[in-house]
Order: C-alpha cells, then structure tokens, then sequence
C-alpha cells in the first residue's frame, strides 16, 4: 500500500540531501580504530545489509515460497513481517479481536494463522507492521447537543454508518462521554435490520482498557461485537447501528455524564489487549514495529500536530483527518507501553519528529567509520531509520533507464535495462529489489561503507504485469540473480569477494539489538589478556537489562572483541561463563578476535535426549554409546582395526536459518599411548536432503575436488578434556560452486531436513574413544523472551499430513512429573505454552489405547520455541527399540503409534 505521508519525507529528504553516483574510494575493511577493543561489525565482515519488509500485500504462501527461496535456497537470515490483525488471505495472526485467521494459508492444508506461527519460529518473520492492516475505514458522530444520561435509561437514534459504502468487518464501537460514566452503565445496541445486542458493566472496556489517561475529548468507553449472539435475538450489524441505548439505574435521579461522540472501526487499545495474551502464549515478542499507515493511521507512531487528510467516500460520518495516535496517551489507540511490554525496542515511525530519525543520511562520518548514532522520540523506544533508496525514475522505461545510467552507472547496460519492473514499480516495491541490491552492491564496489535497513515489500508484484508469482518461482528473475549475488557477498561463494567487501546480513531483530549493544558495551567490557568479562547494564533509553541473562547470548550476537590469543580466549557475562564465540584469524588490522553468537534458540543434532528416541543409528565400525541420564554425550570407541563409525538417520530433523553450528569434543584413551590416541582424526558429516555435504575435520585441510563444505578444526591436544568448537557458516571452505545461469546451486550448508549424522574416527589404537556433546545448529533470532524464559510446544495432528483430527487429546509429560494435557483444535493444532526450558518432555496424542508421538521422536529437549512438533496419527515408521543400540541397525518396530497404555506413567 503506498503511504503519502511517508513517500513525500522521502522526496524531501532526497532533495535535501542529494543523491549521487558514489565516488570511488580506498576499499578497506571496516575494523574501526586501530586500537579500538571492539570491532565495528562481527568479524569478517565490512558492510552490513539488513532487510525491514513491509507485509503489505503479502499472501501466506507467497511469503513462505520467498523466504524458501531467500533463507534455504541461499542461505540467508532475512527476515519479513506480519499485523497481528488484518483480513482474510493476508499475513495476519487474527481477523478481529480474539478471532484467529482461519482462512486458506496456500500451503497444503494450514490455515493462515498457524503458517504464519510457524515462520515466525523458524526465523523467517521477526517484526510487526504496525498492529492491523488498517483497510476497514473509521466513522464518527458527534452528538449535539451532548446526550445526557439524566435517566435509568436513555436513548440515541443516530442514522446507520453504511450508506453507499463496501462492507466493513468494523467490530469496535466507541462512545465518548463528558465525565466518567456510571459503573453500571449497560449499553444495548440496535440496527436497522432488526438485529440487537447489550453489553452489561463487564463487557464495556474503560478506564486504561481502552484509555491510558484521560484528555481533553472526555472518558471513553467501548464496546466489541460479537460475531454471535448469546441471546435469541440477531446479532447486532456495528455498520447499520441505528439507534444505542444506555442503561444505568443509578442514573434514575440524573448523572454527571454526557455522551458527545460515537466512533466506529476495527481498532483499539482494546483490541490489542484482547489479542496480546495469544501472542504471549505463543512467544511473539518483537524487538522493532514498523508503522504501515493505511485509512485511519491511528496505529502508527507520530508526533503532534502532523496529520494526512483523505477522503474515499463521499460519507458525512467518515473520518477524513488522519493522526497517529499509537504514543498518544489521552487516545482509545495508545498501546506504546504495550508493545514495550511485548518487547518491541524501536519503532519506524510514520510521522517522524526528524527526518533522520526514520531514514539514514548515507554518508555521514558514522557511517564510513562506525555506526550511525541512535535517536529516540518515543518513550522508552529507539527510532528506526531506513537505508535512503536511490532516486530511480520508474515513470517509464526510458526515464529509468536515464536515471539509471548515472546512478547505477557500473552496471553493464543489458542488466541495468532487466532491472526496469514498470511504471507503478517504485523502489519501496518487492519486484524493485534486485534495483536496492544493485545499488547497495556498487556503492560497495566503489568502496563506500553500506549499513542500513532496506525497506520494501517483498510480496508486492506491482508494476509488473508479465511475472506472475507462483510457489514455484516467487520472485522475478531479476531479484533471483541478484539476490544470488547478494548471498555471495555474504558468503564468498566463488573466493572473488574480499574481506573489504564482504556483507553481514542478519535478521531485522537482530540488527537493531546489535545497534542497541554495540552503543554501550564498551564501557561494560573488561578484557584481561585474553580473559573477556561483560557486565550487564542498564540501556538508558529502554530502561532494560543488557545483555538479558535469560536469552543465552542473543543480545551480544556478532559481537567481536579483539584479544592477543584468541586459543585461551574465555568469555563471562554476568557470574556466567560462555562457549558461544568464535574464534578469528587477524583481520585487516592484523589482530585476532573472538565474536560471540546467539545460543538462544539451539537445535539439537546430539543433545541430551538419546538418539534411539528419536533416530535409527547404524553403527559401521567399533562401538558405540547413545546419550543416557547418566551421560548427556554420545560416545564412539575405535574397534581393534582402528576405525570407529556411525550413521545415524534422524525421523525428523529440520534446521532453519542455521548461522552456526556449535559442538563439544574429547578423546579419551584405554592404553597408555596417549600420543597415538590423540594423533586420531575425528570427522563429522551433515548430509542434508538437498544433496549438500557440510563437514567438519580435526586437523584436516579443506579439499575442493571434494564435494563437501568444510571446516578445520584444530586437534586435540588433551585427553579427557572437554573442547568447544562454535563454528561460522560463513567460514566454511566451499566445494566447488556454480554461480551463473539455471545450474546456479550454492554449497553444502546445515540448512532444510537432515538426511544423515555421521561420525567417525579414523587412525586410532583400538579402544580410543571420542565423546561428543551439544553438537547444535544455532541461529540468529532478536525475538523476546518470557519472564519466566518459558517456551511454546506445538504442533498438528492429522490422519495423513494433511487431514486435520480436531478434539484429538494431547499430553505433554515432563521428567519431572508434570503433565499437561490438550484437545486440538478443528485445525488439529495444539498448544502448550509456558513450557520451562531445558526439560525433557514426551508428548502422545491419544489415538484409542494407542499413543502416537511426534515424528521428531518420542522425547524432546525443549530448548526453544517449538510449532511443528506434528503428529500423524497413519504414519508408519521404523523406529529404534527402547532399549540401547546395539552394532547392528537398531531400526525394529514398524507400528505409527506405540500400543503402551502405561507409557506415560513410566515416563512420570
């Protein structure tokens, strides 16, 4: 949806400050200082790229079919956003307050809701555009004179909102009243089509419900309608309200109040209150908010005094003077300190009190050398600015071409002329955006410093009328060759790109959190030798503790701290000692570094959950242990020849925006060759569905004949003691890559299904034994935490994958004895929120005297939000035996579903 408001500070600000062809410069890396403890951007990268798209026109489908092609196909961590409310077939968790988005998502058979649920979880959706999609269309009534509530009851006829005017899904009917109404007070609505309703003193919102302060337009009160009626009348139809009356007995000798104004449309405070419990429950907690506009802006952060007037409809009740009202405490649409309770950090505003505030001026000193300082107009909220797009004239193919041919004067003519998508395709659009990756990657050829957010709408195919999106090709051919670029320049793919140029691209909420951190840590980090300590603060404008000891190391993500030697580098937050960092070779400075990494959200591959739960494992060679109680680690112990070796094929193991993998090593030996035993070689392999190999080595050179992603790790130097190793996924060594044309098809990464685990030991006195441990793919993720650090469980049940099973009970028992139990939903859906973290859990879905488990495995180690714990209640699986593999494949009974009745007790 275009926003005049914001296009014209667009234009304003292009005029002010120019916009040209960048001159060229030194291409230099951007480490900062050269004795600056602290390194401008994570370690080894130079630019940073970060995306804040817009949902506007986004389908369910189209978004999942994008981000399949951004975040697996490429391997990037973009992320997108969602309105927790909007209508039917768009992003949006509800419809109306409190009513879930039931409609068709286009995938398979979920409905929209639970689509969006699970992208969310996966990474791929971080942040809200604003609360709604604001289409329904606002209408007021001032009452004159003031309609005094001067009896037990009293009565209004006004005429019906709805004359010559498309349907409204409007559900909230205000009233405004001179002093504060009666407790009492009942109002019963009637309209034109017979229909009634009444809501009694407990149904009205007031007070901070609805108004956070009183102002000077009086008390408010509102009412929401209700789909149904409880009663055996028609419901009431809120666009053909009639005539209201007011019932209160205390007013049967005269009351204070007055009612002035009567206001009807699809949003509130109210409305946010009603729908924020869902999205606790589920752990929807954003760091930033995007303000979309739309036909009333009242849920857009502004300031005072700026306002758009429009008008649609020739409608004396339509509202054609439109404010922001999301920070205006004395307003019915105040809800700033509800989204900061939600975790919300910084907002996009619609209005801005400073240009700068919501796009950032592209070549300031800050920028070239460090980043750009954060602002704050908000309470207890940062600002958000934007990357400036480049004035590309799209009034015509020719105009575009003429502006193009200075702007993006380095690219050959033929791609320059591809990168045209219409006259109605402006910058801010999603088929435009190979034009924002072109430009971005120029000014970085040219060696220019890019850090920004870019702004656009990925699911908008304005403009282009000979693409079509489809779930196969989602975006236009255009933005894939780009966006294949574009994830060179993150990854080195090819070896062409140097440290000068590379890009760190992460998601919305992990950007602005890094902004966030990276303005204070340094008078809150002590470096001794190699030693780091972090003491956590208190952030002077969110009034929030950095870094949040409950979210692992989320909040110092990508930060990169130089020290002499990085092999006994350690690092303490708080009184806790972590192994999430990296360690680096020098950068462009010659220093070597460590950079810490979100461990927020890990993924087990080998955990604390036994492998026979949830995956066959075929030992090839020597012998094995799984993970017990006892021992949280798997062990494998070389036979008399020397080799040691397993294959172990997880039922289900899906990894998503994986940025890295993180493990725990040791040998241990059984002869007093302790040399020889550390001489041996581990090897771990990923092999993903996709036909990609990623490896890691013990003291191996990375081959590239071989087809393998690769990492080389240093050898162990120590029996029996335990090694950390967090390893980056954008420094893997790559096979050989193919980077043009159809046949484009990037390396190896741990990203989609996982085929198979391998793990081996080679070279090795027989008895010499490798213990592994939290071997985990992390990723990054801003999202907010519970107080409790609480997470979501949930999941489907079906009959075949597809048909959903409602009223289907579901228990979720703990190790610790506590058992919770569900019924789906008519979707099949279950939730079990505020699940403790850390607990083991085995979760059965009642089928008769059968219990059926997840396809993950019959125990999960709950470590993060988890939406796609499915049940099929037809699926037929050879799963390992309860009890200990042995060398043989452990692979034995083929039921879907487990005939145990007393499963469930043993487990308690």
């Amino acid at each position: 949806m275009k926003k005049p408001g914001a296009y014209l500070i667009v234009l304003r600000l292009i005029a002010a400050l120019g916009c040209c062809a960048l001159g060229p410069a030194p291409a230099v890396a951007d480490g900062g200082k050269p004795d600056a403890p602290v390194r401008v951007l994570p370690y080894p990268f130079s630019h940073i790229v970060s995306f804040a798209a817009d949902t506007d026109a986004l389908r369910p489908w189209h978004g999942a079919a994008i981000h399949r092609f951004f975040n697996e196909e490429l391997g990037l961590t973009i992320s997108d956003s969602l309105w927790p409310q909007g209508s039917e077939g768009i992003s949006a968790f509800f419809v109306g307050p409190g009513q879930l988005n039931r409609s068709a998502s286009g995938i398979g058979t979920e409905p929209s809701f639970a689509l969006l649920l699970r992208e969310w979880h996966r990474g791929n959706i971080d942040h809200f555009h604003s609360w709604q999609e604001d289409g329904p269309f606002p209408f007021r009534a001032e009452i004159q004179p003031p309609l005094s509530l001067s009896a037990a009851r009293s009565s209004l006829n006004m005429a019906a909102f709805s004359a010559g005017l498309p349907p409204q899904p409007s559900r909230n009917v205000r009233f405004y009243f001179s002093a504060a109404p009666p407790a009492d007070l009942s109002i019963m609505l009637h309209d034109s089509k017979g229909g009634s309703t009444i809501f009694g003193p407990g149904d009205i919102a007031r007070g901070q419900d609805i108004q956070f302060e009183v102002g000077s337009l009086g008390w408010i009160v509102e009412v929401i309608v209700p789909l149904q009626s409880n009663s055996v009348t028609r419901p009431v139809d809120p666009m053909s309200i009639d005539r209201i009356e007011f019932i209160a007995p205390s007013c049967a000798t005269g009351c204070f109040a007055s009612l002035t104004r009567v206001e009807r449309d699809h949003f509130s405070r109210h409305t946010v209150l009603s729908e924020i419990p869902w999205l606790e429950a589920w752990n929807i907690r954003p760091a930033i908010l995007t303000s979309h506009g739309g036909n009333t802006l009242v849920q857009d952060f502004g300031v005072p005094g700026q306002v758009s007037k429009f008008v649609a409809f020739d409608n004396p009740a339509l509202v054609d003077t439109h404010a922001a009202l999301a920070d205006e405490k004395q307003s019915h649409a105040y809800h700033s300190d509800l989204l900061r309770k939600l975790g919300v950090l910084a907002v996009w505003s619609y209005f801005p009190a400073d240009g700068k505030d919501i796009f950032a001026v592209p070549d300031g000193p800050e920028v070239q050398h460090g980043l750009l300082p954060l602002s704050s107009t908000y309470q207890q909220l940062y600002n958000l600015p934007r990357a400036l797009p480049p004035p590309l004239d799209t009034d015509s193919e020719d105009k575009f071409e003429a502006s193009a041919r200075t702007l993006l004067a380095d690219i050959p003519e033929d791609e320059r002329k591809e990168l045209y998508c219409g006259p109605s395709c402006n910058v801010s659009q999603g088929n435009a955006l190979a034009m924002l990756i072109a430009s971005h990657l120029q000014s970085i050829n040219r060696g220019r410093k890019v850090k920004g957010l870019i702004y656009t709408h990925f699911g908008s195919e304005s403009g282009t009328a000979v693409f079509v999106a489809s779930p196969e090709e989602p975006v236009t051919p255009a933005v894939r060759k780009w966006m294949r670029r574009f994830a060179n320049y993150v990854y080195d793919f090819d070896g062409s790109i140097d440290i000068g140029r590379r890009i760190w691209s992460p998601p919305a909420n992990t950007w602005v959190r890094y902004q966030v951190m990276h303005s204070n840590i340094a008078s809150h980090l002590a470096i001794d030798k190699s030693a780091i300590s972090i003491t956590p603060w208190t952030d002077p404008v969110t009034q929030t503790t950095w870094p949040d000891m409950r979210a692992g190391t989320r909040d110092l993500h990508g930060l990169t701290v130089y020290v002499p030697d990085v092999e006994h580098a350690s690092v303490r937050i708080g009184d806790k000692e972590t192994q999430s960092f990296t360690r680096n070779p020098p950068d462009e400075t010659g220093r070597t570094s460590i950079t810490l990494v979100d461990d927020q959200v890990p993924t087990p591959m080998i955990g604390r959950v036994s492998l026979n739960d949830r995956a066959s494992v075929e030992v090839i060679s020597g012998h094995f242990t799984d993970a017990s109680a006892a021992n949280s680690y798997v062990s494998l112990a070389t036979d008399k020849f020397g080799d040691a070796g397993v294959v172990i094929k997880p039922w289900r193991l899906d990894l998503w925006n994986t940025s890295h993998l993180q493990l725990a090593v040791r040998k241990r030996c059984s002869s007093n060759d302790g040399e020889s035993c550390l001489g041996s070689r581990f090897k771990i392999e990923l092999l993903m569905q996709d036909g990609g190999t990623v490896s890691i080595l013990e003291d191996q050179a990375p081959d590239r004949r071989v087809p393998s992603s690769t990492w080389s790790v240093p050898r162990l130097k120590k029996l029996d003691e335990w090694v950390s190793h967090t390893l980056d996924m954008t420094q893997l060594a790559w096979s050989k890559f193919i980077d043009e044309g159809a046949d484009w098809r990037r390396p190896g990464l741990p990203l989609g299904r996982v085929k198979e685990v391998r793990v081996s030991l080679m070279n090795a006195p027989a008895g010499t034994t490798l213990d592994v441990q939290n071997f985990r793919a992390l990723r990054p993720s801003g999202n907010g935490q519970a107080s409790d650090g609480s997470k979501l469980v949930a999941g489907r049940v079906t009959l075949d994958g597809r048909m959903p099973a409602p009223g289907v009970q579901v228990r979720a028992a703990a190790e610790s004895g506590r058992v919770t139990s569900t019924a789906t939903d008519q979707d099949g859906y279950y939730f079990f929120p505020g699940q403790p973290s850390g607990q083991i859990v085995s979760i059965r879905a009642q089928l008769g005297a059968r219990q059926c488990f997840p396809r993950q495995g019959r125990r999960i180690e709950i470590g993060k939000d988890e939406a796609e714990l499915d049940i099929e209640l037809g699926w037929s699986l050879q799963f390992s035996s309860r009890s200990s593999p042995s060398p043989a494949n452990t692979a034995a009974d083929p039921q879907a579903c487990e005939a145990m009745p007393g499963l469930l007790a043993q487990e308690r």
